[in-house]
């Protein structure tokens, strides 16, 4: 929607709502709260119950939240996925559900350790299409290891307000940590970076245009508040950090078919050029391939990233419309000149204030299966 459209139906909107009306709205305009009752699900222990949540507060694409648990016993848990929350559009191959399945494992690991159990790991899927990836044991060990659980619950993704200056070379080697073969930081105004930026557009502009995937998005946009207590699930104007008049305007006038017009999209691309011209740069995490094994890592690195991020400042924007489209993808090794294969483009920059996670979790009771 551009400007002179948006005075157009919010002055609608106000006419129809009344001026003291709309001020008692803006007042009371609230968020959906994510929903933490896993204390409801009282046939699993506590510690257990907390571990779960933890884990579900992992990043996902359109916020999903793939994950799904099955208990064979109290300390033998199967990690798998479900079908009905996968994005075929974006993702047919579910690379992007492996890797989110990946984040939930890598909360689930360092909070249990952090309570003092160890896990086991099997990968147990054969195909990304199979509903059961990891087998899990859980053992109890004598010391648990020191870690700060707020760094997950925390954690959060950030598309707006990125500062412009460079991440420093410090930052840059505390986030790689132990994964420096597969993590490469590129300047927003160095060539690759310039590069990086112009191919988000595109890709943005390739999905904007076609209907399946457009389609799929507004499929998991949550525009009112009622909607987002029915699913706890999906994007938000929170999440998509809409504020003030605007986000009253969507979560009252919006609709599914409000993402399928065309002045969303078109809307939607300026956004992403207004994102990308800010931050310090891009980060790209690659693999050796694309097996299941590489994408469940890829996620645990992404996870480790993200958790370290805040403590330095440092704003996380996934942006990995470049990695969906094959006809962007397949220009971007000879232009890079790096090896393996690319599995998540992130865009990254400093910001003053870091917010609290806005983002919706759905009750254990609707992962559990």
């Amino acid at each position: 929607m551009n400007r002179r459209q948006f005075i157009k139906w919010s002055g609608a909107g106000l006419a129809a709502a009344g001026g003291l009306s709309l001020f008692h709205s803006l007042a009371q305009l609230k968020e959906v709260a994510r929903d933490n009752s896993y204390d409801y699900v009282q046939e699993i222990e506590k510690d257990f119950r907390e571990l779960l949540y933890l884990a579900s507060l992992a990043p996902s694409g359109h916020n999903t939240q793939p994950w799904t648990v099955k208990f064979i016993t109290v300390h033998h848990w199967i990690i798998g996925t479900d079908a009905a929350r996968w994005l075929p559009a974006v993702d047919p191959e579910n690379r992007e559900v492996l890797i989110s399945i990946g984040a939930f494992l890598e909360n689930l690991v360092v909070a249990a350790r952090a309570k003092g159990y160890d896990i086991e790991v099997q990968i147990k899927a054969q195909s990304s299409r199979d509903k059961e990836i990891v087998d899990l044991q859980l053992h109890k060990v004598a010391q648990s290891e020191s870690f700060d659980i707020k760094k997950i619950q925390l954690r959060r993704t950030i598309r707006n307000n990125f500062l412009t200056n460079e991440l420093s070379n410090e930052d840059i080697r505390f986030l790689a940590g132990k994964n420096k073969e597969s993590f490469f930081y590129f300047s927003r105004q160095a060539k690759e970076g310039k590069y990086l930026s112009q191919g988000t557009v595109l890709a943005n502009k390739i999905q904007a245009d076609r209907n399946s995937t457009q389609e799929e998005l507004a499929k998991w946009i949550r525009w009112s508040n009622e909607e987002g207590k029915k699913y706890q699930n999906g994007l938000t104007a929170e999440t998509m950090e809409i504020e003030g008049i605007a986000r009253w305007f969507v979560k009252n006038f919006y609709s599914r078919q409000s993402a399928l017009a065309n002045h969303f999209r078109k809307a939607t691309i300026q956004k992403i050029q207004e994102q990308v011209a800010t931050g310090s740069g891009w980060l790209l995490l690659t693999s050796k391939d694309s097996s299941i094994t590489e994408l469940i890592n890829i996620g645990r690195n992404l996870q480790r990233i993200w958790l370290a991020a805040r403590d330095k400042k440092i704003a996380i924007h996934p942006m990995t419309q470049m990695v969906e489209e094959i006809a962007v993808r397949n220009d971007f090794f000879s232009r890079l000149g790096i090896a393996g294969e690319m599995q998540l483009l992130l865009r990254v920059g400093y910001i003053n204030d870091y917010p609290k996670p806005v983002s919706l979790r759905m009750p254990l009771q609707r992962i559990i299966v």
